[in-house]
C-alpha cells in the first residue's frame, strides 16, 4: 500500500454526541498526494537555457525542478532568482566545477546564498564530474548530496520508498546524448517503474540540443523529450509526484520520522490530533506538508490546523488533506452535523467593495514590496493555488471580481491554499499580491 499506516486503536480523536469513543486509523502517504511514486528533474551548470527554456516549459505544466549552478561560471543570477520566485529549487554545483569540489562545500553554498533568496537558502548540492567530496562537510551544509547514475557505483539508478542508503550519495540518471535517457519514452518508462515500486527517480540534465547552454555542453538533451515527459506526468499526476530534489528529501525524511498523536476534539462530531517529528539540524526546519488521510463516513468536512483553513477532500470513505509537522493542532469537523464555527479560517465571501483598496476587480488590489522574505505563489499541476515561504502570514485569495474566496495563514514550507473554478485569482500574502491562473 502507498502509505505509512499508524493504527490508533481505541483512541478518542473525537466524540459522538452519545459519548462513545471514536476510533480511527490515520495514514501518512508515502508520497505527497498519496501518489505511487516520485520524480525529480535536476539541471546542472546554470545554463542560460535553464532560465529561457526550462523555466517556461515547467511553468506550462505546473511543475518545479532543481537547478544546480556553478558560482564562477557567471550564471544569470536574476534569472535564477526568478525561477526561485516561481517555486523552483536553486542548488549548488560548486564554485569552480573542478574535478572534485572538496573544500567548496560550505563556500559555494554561501556564495550562492549571496545571490539567491529562498526559504532555507541552498540545501541541495550536485557534485561536479560525479565525484563525491568530503561527505561530512556535505552533510553539515546540505540535506541532499547528488551523484550521477547509481549504477556507476554499483547501486540502483532509482531509489525505493525509503530513499537512499546515504544522503550524501543520491543517484540521478544522466539524460541526453551521453546518457541513458534520450526520448520521452525513456523518461516515462522510468516514472512508470517507480510508480510500480513506490520509489523515487531523479534525472540529471545539462544543456539542451540547439539552445544557448554556456558551459553546460556535456550530453545535450532534446528539450522535446522532457516536454513530453512533463505532459505525461501531468496526465498521470494522480500517480507520479514531480517535485524538486530538496523538497522530496524533506518530505521523505519527515514521513519516516513523524507520528500522529490524538488530541481532544473539544466537541461532538470532531476529531483532533497533532502531527509531530523530532528531526533537528541547522539546514532545514523540516516543515514540508505531509499528506494524510483519515477513514470516515462523513460526507462534508472542514479541516484546520492551528486555526488555519486546510484544503481537504472526501473520497472513497477517507478524508484527505496536507498538514505540517509541529505546526499545531489539527481539527477535522463533520460539516454536515453543525454550522461553521468562528474557529474556522474560512469567512463568508465578501463583496469587492469590502476589500481594502479594490474596486470591481482584482487588478485594483494593492501590490507592495515585502520585508525581504522569499515568497512564491503559483498553480500546481493538480490545479491548486500553492504558496511557499508564508509561515505566520495572512493569506487571502480573491477571485476575478475581487471577492474573497479563501482566507487562511501560512503554516509550513509549502501550502495548498485554494482550488476552484478556472480563471484568474489574486493571492495576497501579507501585503504582497500576485495574480495566478487556474487553467
Amino acid at each position: 500500500m502507498n502509505y505509512k499506516k499508524i493504527s490508533i486503536a481505541s483512541v478518542a480523536v473525537g466524540m459522538f454526541a452519545a459519548g462513545a469513543a471514536f476510533a480511527q486509523d490515520a495514514e501518512i502517504a508515502t508520497w505527497s498526494g498519496f501518489r505511487k511514486g516520485a520524480a525529480s528533474f535536476t539541471f546542472d551548470d546554470g545554463a542560460p537555457s535553464h532560465v529561457t527554456d526550462a523555466g517556461p516549459m515547467f511553468k506550462k505544466y505546473g511543475y518545479k525542478a532543481t537547478f544546480n549552478v556553478v558560482v564562477n561560471w557567471n550564471p544569470n543570477w536574476s534569472g535564477f532568482q526568478g525561477l526561485a520566485d516561481e517555486g523552483h529549487e536553486i542548488a549548488s554545483h560548486s564554485n569552480s566545477h573542478g574535478n572534485n569540489m572538496s573544500g567548496e562545500e560550505a563556500s559555494s553554498k554561501k556564495s550562492i546564498e549571496n545571490h539567491i533568496t529562498q526559504k532555507y537558502g541552498i540545501i541541495t548540492v550536485a557534485y561536479p564530474n560525479c565525484n563525491v567530496p568530503n561527505e561530512s562537510a556535505v552533510k553539515q551544509n546540505y540535506i541532499v548530496g547528488r551523484i550521477c547514475n547509481g549504477s556507476w557505483k554499483g547501486m540502483n539508478d532509482e531509489m525505493g520508498k525509503d530513499g537512499p542508503s546515504n544522503w550524501a550519495q543520491v543517484p540521478a540518471t544522466m539524460t541526453g546524448a551521453e546518457g541513458q535517457l534520450k526520448s520521452t519514452n525513456d523518461f516515462t518508462g522510468r516514472m512508470q517503474k517507480v510508480i510500480q515500486s513506490n520509489g523515487w527517480a531523479a534525472f540529471l540534465t545539462h544543456g539542451f540540443q540547439g539552445k544557448q547552454n554556456g558551459n553546460a555542453n556535456y550530453s545535450p538533451t532534446d528539450i522535446n523529450a522532457i516536454d513530453g515527459a512533463l505532459k505525461w506526468a501531468q496526465q498521470n499526476d494522480k500517480d507520479i509526484w514531480v517535485a524538486p530534489m530538496g523538497h522530496v528529501a524533506m518530505y521523505l525524511k519527515e514521513r519516516k520520522a513523524s507520528k500522529i498523536e490524538p488530541q481532544d476534539g473539544g466537541a461532538a462530531n470532531t476529531m483532533a490530533f497533532e502531527l509531530k517529528h523530532s528531526i533537528a539540524d541547522n539546514i532545514s526546519k523540516y516543515d514540508y506538508p505531509l499528506s494524510i488521510r483519515v477513514k470516515s463516513d462523513w460526507k462534508k468536512v472542514e479541516v484546520t490546523q492551528d486555526g488555519a483553513k486546510l484544503e481537504s477532500k472526501v473520497d472513497g470513505g477517507y478524508i484527505y488533506f496536507d498538514a505540517v509537522p509541529n505546526a499545531g493542532k489539527i481539527v477535522v469537523k463533520n460539516a454536515d452535523a453543525a454550522p461553521e464555527s468562528s474557529s474556522s479560517a474560512e469567512p463568508p465571501q465578501s463583496s469587492s467593495s469590502e476589500v481594502a483598496g479594490s474596486s470591481s476587480s482584482t487588478t485594483a488590489l494593492p501590490t507592495q514590496a515585502f520585508d525581504g522574505r522569499h515568497l512564491a505563489a503559483y498553480v500546481d499541476a493538480s490545479g491548486y493555488i500553492t504558496v511557499q515561504g508564508a509561515q505566520g502570514l495572512s493569506i487571502t485569495v480573491f477571485n476575478s471580481l475581487g471577492n474573497v474566496v479563501r482566507t487562511t495563514k501560512g503554516l509550513g514550507f509549502e501550502q495548498k491554499v485554494y482550488t476552484g473554478a478556472k480563471g484568474m485569482y489574486v493571492v495576497r500574502i501579507g501585503n504582497k499580491a500576485k495574480a495566478v491562473n487556474i487553467k
